[in-house]
């Protein structure tokens, strides 16, 4: 716990310093964090993607794909044939996705540049993945109804979050998996699946009622 707390405290100095405009933040700078060794393991990068069985061919969106931590392994599960959507609202990110995709030879990722309050993913896919974002969307209720529109019929929803320690500065994003569960409930999907395999994170699965 004491190395959660540790990683959280570090994510939260370094949001609070950048905190006067996303322009002035570093992606260079901001990926070490989102990549750093610590965050992989307690993410369970490997393992959050082996649970979700994806498809070789199928297409996943990555909403809020940051520097790219969960789109290019999501990549290389796909294959060739599949693609990978990261979905940001910063494009320098973005930009740094494209390049380290080019050095991974992954022509598979798509990069997109979204609304705030939109996704605006080109074409409906098999998965959405919405991994430590969904707490800096605002209107979380409104926003999860869009996401009908982009899944295919058999599509799902994969989403984690913080559950027991919040980084400080949080404290205005905080929400429960109960409150998920309303959010998800109103806009017509049902869960299928949850996971409690992450230290600090539940995740859980959704699709929509038909």
């Amino acid at each position: 716990m004491k190395n959660v707390k540790a990683i959280l405290l570090i994510l939260s100095l370094f949001l609070a310093a950048v905190g006067q405009g996303q322009q002035k933040r570093d992606p260079e700078e901001y990926t070490k964090l989102l990549e750093s060794e610590r965050r992989v393991e307690l993410l369970q990068v490997d393992r959050v993607i082996e649970t979700l069985k994806i498809k070789s061919g199928q297409k996943v969106a990555d909403i809020g794909a940051g520097s790219g931590l969960f789109s290019r392994p999501l990549a290389k599960r796909l294959g060739a044939k599949g693609v990978v959507y990261a979905i940001d609202i910063d494009d320098g990110l973005l930009k740094h996705i494209d390049k380290t995709a080019q050095e991974q030879s992954l022509s598979n990722i798509r990069t997109v540049l979204c609304k705030e309050d939109d996704p605006t993913i080109p074409e409906p896919v098999d998965l959405i993945v919405i991994i430590d974002t969904l707490h800096h969307i605002a209107g979380q209720g409104a926003y999860l109804k869009k996401l009908h529109k982009y899944l295919k019929p058999s599509g799902r929803v994969a989403i984690i979050d913080f559950s027991k320690t919040w980084p400080p500065g949080h404290e205005n994003m905080k929400f429960a998996l109960e409150d998920l569960e309303n959010w998800m409930k109103a806009a017509d999907f049902t869960q299928i699946e949850k996971y409690d395999f992450l230290d600090n994170n539940f995740f859980v699965v959704y699709k929509a009622r038909r």
